[in-house]
């Protein structure tokens, strides 16, 4: 279990012990691995051209709620086995200093992370990032309303397997115009997307994940006339995420296709963006670059639609209509060989007719 550090008091101690944690990491990292089996986990970290599944490391902070630890606890299952869930509380503040959380995510080889505080100024907040090549490339704090755990739900016969990955439905037009909607959907997608599978099993789809932008609320005066409103939910200019999970039951349909049916299980929370820590673009492009080893091979002539489709062209030589057989072939062949014999037979003809009248002359 990790320990936590005692710091003493002052700024002038957190100071030199800042600067004492920063020489330990340093020498640290310089170091040399000396068994077979720190080698091993070396060159499991070194960068692949087919990464493995990232893992999601889950903390609190100093001061959280019990609405945080729940939530903090359905991410973990979520996320299940690809998680690892603190139960102890840190003193770190991501956006004042991120050395520390930097830090663990690279002593346990987890690539994002989910932070969860609560305080007087910010009372529920979950901070989301990511890491790359060892360091903080993004991460973004949202501030969380109408939570519902998943232990509010209506329990269900059978739970869902450990490591099933959900489907992902990300819903409204804010995700392709607006930017900070865009670094939104990217981030849900790497912390809830898991995997890449290879074969899709449809017996295996149990959970979807379905992320909304409203475009429009709908509120009821007193009179209980309903009356559409075109603001988000939250405050003034506020922009909220809202993220349900859902199971899926296939029911026989009568044909091939199975009935699907929705049930919503939780957990149910809407996320307002709060504060943004936007990537380094040279970062980013390294981050998203795609090595060439691992790009799918060109194929001359083929083209694949966005419904997967797959279309081909096939370039021919020069046809030859009378090799072709089609339906009238013999027809065609026919009239071909009449009029080729026709031929000398209208010449001889005309040199008869035309040599006759040169002698009457």
């Amino acid at each position: 279990p990790e320990r936590s550090l005692r710091r003493p008091w002052g700024s002038c101690a957190m100071a030199s012990s800042a600067i004492n944690d920063a020489v330990i990491a340093k020498a640290l990292g310089d170091r040399k691995p000396k068994t077979r089996r720190g080698r091993k986990i070396l060159q499991n970290r070194e960068a692949k051209i087919v990464e493995d599944a990232k893992t999601a490391m889950i903390i609190r902070g100093n001061k959280s709620s019990v609405e945080v630890l729940s939530l903090l606890r359905d991410l973990h299952r979520l996320r299940t086995p690809l998680s690892t869930l603190f139960s102890r509380t840190h003193d770190i503040h991501p956006f004042e200093d991120s050395a520390r959380l930097e830090a663990l995510c690279k002593k346990f080889d987890h690539g994002l992370f989910a932070f969860g505080s609560s305080s007087k100024k910010r009372p529920f907040r979950l901070v989301m990032g990511r890491l790359f090549d060892g360091g903080l490339l993004d991460m973004m704090e949202f501030k969380v309303l109408d939570y519902r755990s998943i232990t509010n739900f209506e329990c269900l016969k059978t739970d869902s397997v450990i490591g099933t990955k959900p489907l992902l439905v990300f819903q409204g037009a804010g995700f392709q115009t607006d930017d900070k909607l865009k670094r939104v959907k990217s981030l849900l997608l790497d912390f809830f997307g898991g995997a890449a599978p290879e074969k899709v099993l449809l017996e295996g789809l149990e959970n979807v994940i379905v992320v909304t932008v409203p475009e429009h609320l709908v509120a009821f005066s007193a009179s209980g006339v309903a009356v559409e409103s075109a603001s988000a939910p939250g405050s003034a200019g506020e922009q909220a995420v809202i993220v349900r999970r859902f199971h899926i039951e296939f029911q026989k349909s009568g044909s091939k296709l199975p009935r699907v049916e929705l049930s919503e299980v939780g957990p149910h929370f809407r996320l307002v963006v709060d504060r943004i820590k936007e990537p380094d673009r040279d970062r980013w492009k390294q981050a998203i670059k795609v090595p060439k080893a691992a790009r799918p091979k060109k194929v001359k002539n083929l083209k694949t639609e966005e419904t997967g489709k797959t279309k081909a062209r096939i370039h021919l030589g020069k046809q030859d209509f009378d090799q072709i057989h089609t339906v009238h072939h013999s027809k065609a062949k026919d009239k071909k060989l009449r009029a080729e014999l026709a031929g000398p037979a209208k010449k001889k003809t005309k040199k008869d007719s035309g040599g006759g009248g040169a002698d009457e002359a």
